[in-house]
């Protein structure tokens, strides 16, 4: 066994204690923390700090893009609208404290969320009109190839309205789906020239979305 001397902090500069204490709070998805909880996760004990002057009870401004794209994170992993009870560590990265601070209600928050849905929407929408496109093109042969207008990866975004749209249940064999057993398909496979859009994406489960590979819908 090695013995190892305790690390002492002596003269830590604040804004290092500061940062500390922040990258807690982070990790914790609350905007503020007990001693307790510094001492469990903190890298100095709360008595280096309070000798610093520095309180433990901190206020992180986090955007309003960082908490839409957390309830995106955790919407896909339910597959379904998530609950109040459910916005906790380990599924959520924040608490709903910052939510209802920032918006009022839970049901604000998610009211805030969708709007923000639809906005990027028509945005992106909006963008795919006025800029060129990539080149996506898929080389099948030598006379055929398939020019795409879209990229083959699905956003986040994309699979929650995708998820809205359809709900958690997988649309060959209608059982409910969440976590690890939610796949998003081309329903006209990318590499048949099928685009990465709502119209043309759906939920399956892992086993069909596997046993589908490259069909399309009609020929699994």
């Amino acid at each position: 066994m090695k013995y190892e001397l305790n690390i002492y902090h002596r003269n830590t500069p604040d804004q290092e204690l500061l940062d500390d204490l922040k990258k807690v709070a982070l990790k914790l998805g609350k905007d503020k923390i007990t001693k307790s909880e510094y001492k469990e996760n903190g890298k100095y004990s709360p008595g280096t700090l309070e000798k610093g002057g520095i309180q433990i009870n901190v206020q992180r401004n986090i955007s309003d893009e960082e908490l839409f794209e957390n309830i995106e994170e955790v919407w896909i992993k339910l597959g379904r609208q998530p609950l109040y009870d459910e916005i906790k560590q380990p599924l959520s990265k924040y608490s709903t404290s910052p939510y209802t601070k920032r918006f009022g209600a839970w049901r604000k928050a998610l009211e805030a969320f969708i709007d923000f849905i639809n906005l990027d929407e028509l945005q992106n929408s909006e963008k795919e009109d006025t800029e060129p496109q990539q080149d996506n093109s898929i080389i099948i042969s030598e006379k055929e190839i398939i020019k795409h207008t879209t990229k083959r990866n699905i956003t986040s975004r994309l699979k929650v309205q995708v998820l809205m749209r359809d709900g958690n249940k997988c649309k060959l064999c209608g059982i409910t789906v969440a976590g690890e057993n939610i796949h998003f398909d081309h329903i006209k496979p990318w590499s048949k020239g099928g685009e990465t859009v709502l119209e043309n994406l759906q939920v399956l489960c892992a086993e069909h979305n596997i046993a589908k590979s490259n069909l399309e819908y009609g020929e699994v």
